[in-house]
C-alpha cells in the first residue's frame, strides 16, 4: 500500500508514515481517510496550479512568437533594416516611409489616417487571425489535459470502489500477492473502456456520453456493471468452500483461525483478506499465546 500511495499520488515519506503505521494493530481507517483526502486534495491543487503557470506562459510565448513574426515579415517587406523598432514604432516608421514614397507630409497624417492605410490595416489582420489561431490551439490543448486529468482522478476512485465490490464477491485468486494483483488487474483494465459520472456515493457507468443500459433499456448501475464484468473472467468461492473457525475456538471471521505459525504468518501477510479479519485475527492469536 506504501508503495502504492508513493507512486500513484507522489506523497512524501513522512505523510505515509502519519497515515500508514508501521504496525497494522495501530491502523486507523478513519484518520487514514481523513488525511489522505486532505492530502490528495492539497495535491490536486498543486497540479491545477502549475497546470494553470503553464498554460499562461505558454500564452504569453505564442503572443510574442506571432508579433515578433509579423514585425520581421513587415521588415521584410518594406524593406526595414533597424532591428530596434517594434510595435506601434514600426507601424509609425513603414508609414513615414510609404508617406514620403508618395510625397506626403507624414507629420500631417491623422490616427484614422494612419490606421485606415492599406499596408497597417492588412499588418493588423494578419497578426488578429494568427494570434487568435494560436490561443485557441493552446486553450484547446489545455481543455484536453485537463480533461484526462479529471478523468484519470474519477476512475483512480472508481478503481477503488470496484475492488472492494469484486472482493465481497469471493474471488478464486492466486495465493500469490503479485499473481493475484494482475488478475484483478484483468477485471480494472476491462473497466476503463467506460467512462464515469459521480452520484454520491457510487458511480453512473457512461458509453459515448449516455448512460449504460442492458438489453431492456434500463440503466446499469456501477455495482451491477463489476458483477457482471467480472464474471467474464473469475470463478467464485461458494459459501460451502469458505474457511470456517473451529468448533470452540477463536473467531477469525471468514477465515479460519490459524493452527500453526506458518498458517498464522500466511494469513497477516494475506492482502486479499480484509484488513480488519486479520487485525482481529492477531489479536486473538496474541491472547492465545499469553494464556498458554
Amino acid at each position: 500500500m506504501a508503495e502504492g500511495l508513493r507512486t500513484a499520488y507522489q506523497l512524501e515519506e513522512d505523510d505515509i508514515a502519519t497515515i500508514l503505521p508501521e504496525e497494522e494493530d495501530k491502523f486507523n481507517g478513519e484518520e487514514f481517510n481523513k488525511q489522505f483526502l486532505q492530502f490528495d486534495r492539497d495535491r490536486i491543487q498543486k497540479i491545477n496550479q502549475k497546470g494553470k503557470e503553464k498554460f499562461e506562459q505558454g500564452y504569453s510565448k505564442a503572443k510574442k512568437e506571432v508579433l515578433d513574426q509579423l514585425e520581421t515579415e513587415a521588415r521584410e517587406r518594406f524593406g526595414v533594416e533597424d532591428d530596434e523598432l517594434r510595435g506601434i514604432d514600426l507601424i509609425d516608421h513603414i508609414v513615414e516611409i510609404n508617406s514620403k514614397k508618395s510625397k506626403a507630409d507624414p507629420t500631417k497624417l491623422t490616427e484614422e489616417q494612419i490606421k485606415s492605410h492599406p499596408s497597417v490595416i492588412k499588418l493588423l489582420n494578419e497578426k488578429e487571425k494568427s494570434f487568435k489561431t494560436r490561443e485557441e490551439e493552446l486553450k484547446t490543448e489545455y481543455d484536453t489535459k485537463l480533461n484526462n486529468f479529471q478523468k484519470e482522478r474519477t476512475f483512480s476512485a472508481v478503481e477503488k470502489k470496484a475492488l472492494a465490490i469484486f472482493d465481497k464477491m469471493n474471488p478464486v485468486l492466486s495465493s500469490d500477492p503479485e499473481r493475484a494483483a494482475n488478475q484483478k488487474s484483468i477485471l480494472i483494465n476491462d473497466l476503463k473502456g467506460l467512462d464515469y459520472q459521480e452520484d454520491g456515493d457510487t458511480y453512473i457507468p457512461l458509453q459515448e456520453g449516455k448512460r449504460l443500459e442492458d438489453p431492456h433499456g434500463n440503466g446499469v448501475s456501477f455495482e451491477k456493471l463489476v458483477q457482471s464484468r467480472a464474471a467474464r473472467y473469475f470463478d467464485f468461492k461458494k459459501a460451502e468452500e469458505r474457511d470456517t473457525p473451529p468448533a470452540g475456538g477463536g473467531d477469525g471471521g471468514a477465515t479460519g483461525f490459524p493452527k500453526t505459525e506458518a498458517e498464522y504468518a500466511k494469513i497477516v501477510n494475506d492482502q486479499n483478506i480484509p484488513l480488519e479479519e486479520r487485525l482481529e485475527i492477531k489479536k486473538k492469536w496474541n491472547e492465545a499465546k499469553s494464556q498458554s
